[in-house]
């Protein structure tokens, strides 16, 4: 039985559960010792209990055993493909479905990180309730962490960082400065060297491919940068809000995104009409109504794209529940403002 770790598995399966070593040891009728002993590998359940073990955890004897199958790149698709429709009418049915594919492909820490992915995201974009929300949030966590342990190498930097994410949204920081003390700190990006590689190869065309995705990802970065330092308390935080309008204008990001952010500065500032103005200025954005240029997109997105339909359904379950427009709850144009955010409108 070495070959088929069975204490890991029944470790990852109990921790999936939420079962303690006692609990486990109750059902199947051993000691908890034993099943202390099973998880680190010093012994092995005796045969006769594979089956008792696996109905406790709620998986079958061929996953404990570490038989369970892996989906092809298509059946990957296929089931986050399956999922997405799920998340978007039924939340919780999302996260049934979620938890049967882990417990049908246990090992497949591809799947797990797809669907990790699918959990940490669809919360806030389909704005579901807080207990529904939680366990998303839970089993995003925990998939994570299966990920970093048993996953391929190259999944771990992106799983790591994933997880910070979500652990510092969580306010878990003593666990997310762990997780980005790990990180690697890459002062340049690959494309940067892809992008001389292929200048002095004398192919412009893909030096420039290669240059515009570095100033993309570096842009985003910034802004980011620039919407924590505008959102906060110091004295010049205004002046990072005008250098956010700047860097978005000279990279061509949607005009949206800053008037998001001058939305929420004059929330904060008590200005509630120049709030609703810029947040009239989104709407209109989303709805194909301004003319935009996007000089360093490959692909110019479309009003009724899934671009826009995304960010118009996150900013709407945003507004909805971010504080500082609570004050405009009760105000018909704010309402008004919601509706037309509603991507189906």
């Amino acid at each position: 039985m070495d070959e088929i770790n069975i204490g890991t598995v029944i470790l990852d399966l109990r921790k999936q559960q939420g079962m303690t070593q006692e609990q486990l040891a109750e059902a199947v009728g051993v000691s908890p010792p034993a099943v202390s002993k099973w998880e680190t590998g010093a012994s092995y359940p005796d045969v006769a209990l594979l089956a008792p073990i696996a109905r406790a955890l709620d998986t079958d004897v061929n996953t404990l055993l570490s038989f369970a199958p892996t989906l092809s790149q298509e059946e990957l698709l296929a089931a986050v493909k399956e999922v997405g429709k799920l998340a978007e009418r039924d939340g919780p049915a999302a996260m049934e479905h979620i938890r049967t594919l882990t417990r049908r492909y246990s090992t497949d820490t591809q799947l797990r990180f797809q669907l990790a992915n699918l959990a940490m995201g669809f919360p806030q974009l389909y704005g579901w309730p807080d207990e529904t929300k939680e366990g998303a949030w839970n089993y995003a966590e925990q998939s994570f962490e299966y990920v970093r342990q048993h996953g391929e190498k190259k999944l771990w930097p992106t799983a790591t960082y994933l997880l910070a994410s979500l652990l510092l949204s969580r306010d878990k920081l003593d666990r997310t400065e762990e997780l980005i003390s790990s990180l690697p700190v890459m002062p340049l990006a690959v494309q940067t060297l892809y992008a001389a590689l292929y200048q002095k190869r004398g192919q412009p065309e893909k030096a420039w491919e290669q240059a515009r995705m570095q100033l993309l990802s570096g842009g985003q970065a910034v802004l980011q940068a620039l919407a924590l330092l505008a959102a906060s308390d110091v004295p010049d935080a205004s002046r990072a809000l005008d250098a956010y309008g700047a860097v978005a204008e000279v990279l061509g990001y949607p005009p949206c995104l800053l008037n998001i952010q001058l939305a929420a500065h004059a929330m904060e500032s008590g200005d509630k009409e120049e709030a609703l103005q810029k947040l009239r200025a989104v709407v209109r954005e989303l709805k194909g109504e301004v003319e935009q240029a996007y000089p360093l997109w490959s692909t110019v997105p479309q009003p009724g794209d899934s671009y826009y339909r995304t960010l118009a359904r996150m900013l709407q379950n945003d507004l909805r529940t971010d504080p500082k427009f609570q004050a405009l709850s009760r105000d018909p144009a704010f309402a008004d403002i919601l509706r037309q955010l509603n991507p189906e409108t």
